[in-house]
């Protein structure tokens, strides 16, 4: 092929005259073009070669102007890409250098970026004499200047519109794909106007302009657009609910103007616009982009089909005022009986009894109760609900930890025996619940249906441990909850939970914001959609606040959380979401990583089985006779022992502490023992090996260690209790390098890890939102900026953690409302700041909250330094023009959108 060079010699030397004179028969041969005017030979010997020799030229291939672009583009961006800062789907090998260079130099038979400027110029002339010369030497003929074969190619394009609109689509479309958007943008605010202009001029839908014969050569007409505003402003089409939030993907979607590709293409430019996985996951899209060949049409027609809107449920009212609203607060309870044991009926009899001295104090004691893996009495104290007569036993442990967990009770249930708690007959309707659904038992040894009265020790420590509230507040909660239900009371549009807040404030409010039901066609449905009637009957709850309106010491209105909380959140992280796919996979890759640090645990103590006690006292004396005094053949064993005999006596089910406990890798050579025994039993191992084994002898590798832990731990032979018990001197040993904290998140790891690889087997639905704490907190934060937009606060501020904790007696609650909350507050807030007020959207403000009493000072109001968000005008303004349901606060403009276009996303996140 010619070289633009080649191309200037032949006209200097009037080839196209000479070439007249060649011969037809030559000349129209196709197959000669390249030989005619690649050859430095005069025409007329080219032609005699061609006729007398068959003799082509067969040059090798000579790169265009556009080749050598795209070359050179490639070793620049090679060379971006070693310093690290190319797109993220280039480091990742997911596309490659020359795949961004061809987005800007394009192809043969695709445009570029780069044929929209003045170098698209070059490469149409030297390419449309090419095309010409190969499709039709004998348009040499006609062809007698070089801007007549610079029109050329760019006529193919101009005749054919359909094809120009979508080859501007395709490059502008690739570039962003790849992260170059910050490159494209300056050149599509210029290039889309004139593309659009240019096809409606071919259309002949204006009358103003020159016919196509009279466009002129490509740097022209983009020199005369340069001059012409932009004609083609583009609405947002985002569409906000009535809690202000829209679809960012629906909103960039209907902006995209590239209308057909891949879907890894389509997800590719979403993903770079700042729409979220998630989200795509939520509407479907995730699914469609797996297909090689995608439309704009599909994409949308799938949002529209799956997009969902919230649901809120607001409570709002004087709870004092409705009937059917019940005060479980601490000061509904009396802990007095009357002499005979029944309860009071109202608080008048209560106060009466005081006078009178006429009362009793009920006390409760569970002599074989178990708490955190050891056998402990449990003493506790009977506190009754006047109004209904239901029951809160507080119980505390009789031990160096003193810790206390609640159980409750109907009116009608007698609390001596914790089998009829309300929490038994809950575990009890899990364990059937699970055996109705799956076929087998899930929970508590369960193979059959399953029957308070049959309980055991080893279900009370799995009640107290994962049933039981740990706070008076959360078992007057539930007991409300039981109330409401089996007392017939309706749940009002009026508030429930005033009682638990801190003192003052006004206003308080309890919003619930949901999910709609998983299949919209049959509207909620029980076990399908999911609801947590403990705190609100509402389906598929995706979180609920409650807030009270307070001031600042300086006076500024405050939108401030009394509780900010997701149930099914909650719910999912402890029993499990049905994850499938992707999250599956990740799920079961985090359970490994939770396994192997179990290893850490194995030199923590544990309490031994009766079986493993009698394998521990035979492998420490080997030569003694261990007696248990259960042994229904006592006497036999003892008549048969001689005065040679060295016996002991020791009962496995009330060890000494030197035989009741050993460290967990000591256990799991406590269960190879086990195997040692049985082959001893059949022979395959002689007595001489038996008689001198012992733990030492029996080592067993790092994997092998933990394949018994995790059997333990999956057979229930171990427990969050069984590790967790306050370390003491009596129970650890000196090699215990590992604190109870320590232990306790590497164990609620791994459960937690646990039940997420279940797969379709976990009990709680996948749902958006609620598998993420940071995402759930983010929508309530978005949802709260609301509020107090329409509210005109001054600030939100949250409860801090401390507060939580001493009302709820949750660890995790501290670091939920201390450090998660205010990260991600400061996430959604960061790029709303005012800087002309030079306000930070996040800080810490004093709160006037009411003492109980007055102190020796008389000050009755305590200065609380609270977290909050300042609520600046910037703020307002962004969070009224709507905010992305999924993604952050300000979306990238969508691709093919002019700069022009109006927005009230400015500044925002």
């Amino acid at each position: 092929m010619a070289t633009k060079e080649e191309l200037e010699k032949f006209y200097r030397e009037n080839r196209i005259r000479q070439a007249l004179s060649v011969a037809p028969t030559v000349f129209d041969d196709p197959a000669n073009a390249p030989t005619i005017f690649g050859s430095s030979l005069p025409v007329n010997q080219v032609a005699r070669n061609l006729q007398v020799y068959g003799d082509r030229l067969k040059p090798a291939y000579n790169p265009t102007f556009r080749d050598k672009t795209q070359r050179n583009l490639t070793s620049a961006f090679d060379y971006l890409k070693s310093k690290g800062i190319m797109d993220k789907s280039v480091r990742e090998g997911k596309s490659t250098t020359k795949d961004v260079a061809t987005s800007f130099s394009g192809s043969e038979g695709e445009m570029g970026l780069l044929d929209f400027t003045p170098m698209g110029s070059l490469f149409a002339a030297q390419e449309g004499q090419r095309k010409v010369m190969e499709a039709e030497p004998n348009a040499l003929k006609r062809q007698m200047g070089l801007l007549s074969f610079m029109r050329q190619p760019l006529q193919t394009y101009l005749d054919r519109p359909k094809l120009a609109e979508g080859a501007f689509d395709m490059s502008a479309g690739a570039v962003e794909a790849l992260g170059f958007g910050y490159v494209a943008r300056p050149f599509l605010k210029k290039i889309k106007p004139f593309a659009d202009s240019l096809i409606k001029k071919l259309k002949g839908e204006t009358s103003n302009v020159a016919t196509k014969q009279e466009v002129g050569a490509l740097p022209k007409v983009i020199a005369n657009t340069k001059l012409k505003a932009p004609s083609m402003a583009m609405t947002d089409p985002k569409v906000v609910d009535e809690f202000g939030f829209y679809s960012e993907a629906e909103r960039q979607a209907k902006m995209m103007q590239q209308n057909k590709g891949s879907g890894a293409q389509f997800q590719g430019m979403l993903l770079n616009k700042g729409v979220k996985l998630d989200e795509m996951k939520a509407l479907g899209l995730d699914e469609l982009f797996k297909n090689e060949k995608v439309t704009k049409k599909e994409i949308v027609d799938t949002i529209d089909l799956n997009k969902f809107q919230l649901i809120e449920k607001k409570r709002s009212g004087d709870p004092i005022n409705n009937p059917n609203a019940l005060g479980f607060g601490a000061e509904q309870f009396t802990d007095m009986t009357k002499p005979d044991g029944t309860a009071f009926s109202s608080a008048d009899e209560v106060r009466i009894a005081m006078d009178t001295g006429e009362y009793t104090r009920p006390k409760i004691e569970y002599d074989d109760g178990t708490f955190n893996g050891f056998d402990v009495t449990l003493d506790g104290t009977v506190d009754t609900h006047v109004a209904t007569g239901y029951k809160i036993v507080s119980l505390v442990t009789r031990n160096n930890n003193k810790d206390e967990v609640f159980l409750t009770f109907k009116p009608d249930a007698k609390t001596d025996d914790w089998r009829n708690s309300i929490e038994a007959k809950q575990y009890v309707g899990d364990i059937n619940d699970e055996i109705d659904t799956q076929g087998f038992y899930g929970i508590g040894g369960q193979t059959s249906e399953a029957k308070t009265e049959n309980l055991t020790i080893d279900d009370f420590d799995t009640i107290l441990q994962e049933y039981a509230p740990y706070s008076f507040d959360e078992a007057g909660i539930r007991l409300r909850a039981a109330a409401e239900g089996n007392l017939g009371l309706k749940a009002s549009d009026y508030t429930k939970f005033e009682s638990n807040t801190q003192k003052g404030g006004e206003n308080y409010k309890e919003f619930v914001l949901s999910l709609p039901p998983f299949d919209k066609t049959k509207g909620y449905q029980d076990k399908v959609d999911i609801r947590f009637t403990t705190h609100f009957p509402e389906y598929n709850p995706v979180f609920h606040i409650r807030t009270k309106d307070r001031v600042t010491t300086d006076g500024k209105k405050v939108l401030y959380v009394e509780e900010l909380q997701s149930d099914f959140g909650q719910q999912g992280r402890e029993r499990g979401f049905k994850l499938k796919g992707d999250d599956l996979e990740k799920a079961k890759a985090n359970l490994l990583v939770a396994e192997d640090n179990l290893m850490k645990l194995k030199d923590i103590q544990v309490k031994l089985t009766p079986t493993e006690v009698e394998n521990l006292f035979k492998l420490k004396n080997p030569n003694k006779v261990m007696i248990d005094p259960n042994d229904e053949n006592i006497l036999t064993t003892v008549n048969s022992l001689t005065p040679e005999s060295n016996a002991e006596i020791v009962n496995p089910y009330k060890a000494p502490p030197e035989y009741a406990y050993a460290t967990i890798e000591e256990v799991a050579k406590l269960r190879q023992y086990e195997n040692y025994k049985a082959l001893h039993k059949l022979g395959d191992i002689s007595d001489e090996f038996f008689n001198q084994l012992d733990l030492s002898q029996m080592g067993r590798t790092r994997d092998e260690i933990k394949e018994q832990i995790v059997g333990m731990f999956y057979g229930e032979r171990l427990d969050r209790g069984a590790v967790t018990y306050p370390y003491s001197a009596l129970a650890q040993s000196g090699r215990v390098d590992i604190t109870r904290n320590e232990a306790d998140n590497i164990i609620n790891k791994y459960y937690k890890a646990k039940n997420q690889a279940q797969g379709e087997d976990a009990p709680i639905p996948d749902a958006p939102f609620v598998k993420d704490t940071e995402k759930w907190t983010g929508l309530a934060i978005k949802r709260l900026l609301q509020m107090a937009e329409k509210g005109d606060y001054d600030h939100i501020a949250f409860s801090p953690g401390q507060v939580q904790f001493d009302r709820w007696r949750e660890d995790g609650l501290i670091k939920y409302y201390d450090e998660i909350i205010p990260n991600v507050a400061r996430d959604v807030t960061k790029k709303m700041k005012d800087k002309s007020a030079n306000i930070n959207t996040t800080g810490f403000v004093d709160i006037k909250i009411p003492k109980d009493n007055l102190d020796t000072s008389g000050i009755d109001v305590n200065n609380q330094k609270t977290f909050a968000i300042n609520i600046t005008p910037k703020m307002k303004d962004i969070v009224r023009g709507g905010m992305p349901l999924f993604s952050t606060v300000g979306g990238m403009v969508g691709l093919g959108a002019l700069g022009s276009m109006p927005s009230t996303q400015d500044g925002g996140t």
